[in-house]
């Protein structure tokens, strides 16, 4: 009988083998992720138009758009409404976005007096017995509507400078990955997008009642919501059922901080602070500016329904003299927010 030796793989071979695998993992690993993303990427955007969809319905039903946001206590500036409800405009939009059983549920429970805070206080708000209301337990369903699947982040809310009932003990509030488009001087004056001129109003405000009708810049030229992300440096991202301190939705072209404004679209630094989270890309700069986790801009759906992706690098700063691309002076990012100040936005 002949004996035939059996050769295996040598040490080399097995090696070569190893690296082929590792390269062909290291090529497909980017292209899942980028799949990946860009079905995030579709799900956000599929989000903001059923949001949309639902600002419309609301404006057929009821002749109006709902406010961003009902009768905060701790705005820095003006008199705040005698009763405070806190509430995120967004429970209003609860039965246009198949969450009825939610907005049925609610029970809009008020505090009477004045609570309007020192600029910068660390006061919590007050107390609107949302535990004993059940609103508490509402406020921490997780909507998927109202998440962005890019981000992992924390979707729960911090208590600090938020309601002291509402945290229900185990279970916090949840929080929400899109906000109305509203002034950041919402923050700085109570009520003031009712006194403010049309041509400086934004869609939301406190107590807003906008209509469709009012975005005489054409409803494909106006912003209504778009993207936030859970982590802030400065401020909080407050719930999608009530108002944190801080909490008055977005405004992408606003300038609150005068040294080192977050001002435009995914905007990670405030005022080069040195703390090692500022600058840090998932922890936007402030509590007003928008960003998300989407690579080179965020979603935002517009007055006609439509969504778009806004590249980070549109213009978003107000020059005083103008210029030769804006003569206006005004950047395009604050055109597509105000509603009626009768500029022509260029290509964007």
């Amino acid at each position: 009988m002949v004996l035939r030796q059996r050769r295996g793989f040598t040490l080399i071979e097995l090696l070569v083998v190893i690296a082929i695998i590792a390269v062909l993992i290291g090529l497909l690993l980017p292209a899942v992720q980028k799949v990946r993303e860009a079905a995030n990427r579709m799900k956000c955007s599929n989000n903001l138009k059923q949001l949309g969809l639902a600002c419309h319905t609301y404006n057929d039903t009821y002749s109006k758009l709902p406010p961003a946001g009902k009768s905060y206590g701790w705005n820095a500036g003006g008199t705040p409404d005698p009763v405070i409800y806190n509430h995120n405009g967004l429970m209003l939009l609860m039965p246009f976005i198949e969450q009825n059983n939610i907005y049925t549920q609610w029970k809009p429970t008020g505090a009477s007096g004045n609570f309007r805070l020192n600029v910068g206080a660390a006061i919590p708000l007050p107390a609107l017995d949302s535990v004993a209301s059940g609103n508490a337990a509402l406020a921490s369903i997780l909507i998927p509507t109202l998440v962005c699947p890019s981000d992992s982040g924390n979707p729960e809310v911090n208590s600090a400078n938020y309601t002291p009932d509402l945290v229900v003990p185990g279970v916090k509030a949840k929080k929400t990955n899109y906000d109305f488009v509203v002034s950041v001087n919402e923050y700085g004056t109570a009520n003031w997008s009712s006194t403010a001129a049309l041509s400086a109003r934004y869609p939301f405000g406190q107590n807003s009642s906008t209509k469709l009708t009012d975005m005489t810049d054409g409803t494909s030229n106006t912003f209504l919501m778009g993207e936030n992300t859970y982590s802030t440096y400065n401020g909080m991202t407050g719930g999608w059922a009530y108002r944190a301190y801080l909490s008055v939705g977005i405004d992408p072209a606003g300038r609150y901080n005068v040294t080192y404004p977050a001002q435009g679209l995914n905007i990670w630094n405030y005022n080069n602070n040195a703390s090692p989270p500022n600058n840090t890309p998932g922890q936007r700069a402030s509590w007003y500016n928008s960003a998300s986790l989407h690579a080179g801009g965020c979603n935002f759906v517009f007055g006609d329904g439509s969504v778009r992706f806004i590249a980070e690098t549109i213009d978003s700063v107000d020059y005083t003299t103008g210029t030769t691309s804006n003569p206006s002076g005004v950047s395009t990012l604050h055109m597509l927010c105000r509603m009626g100040d009768g500029l022509t936005i260029p290509p964007y």
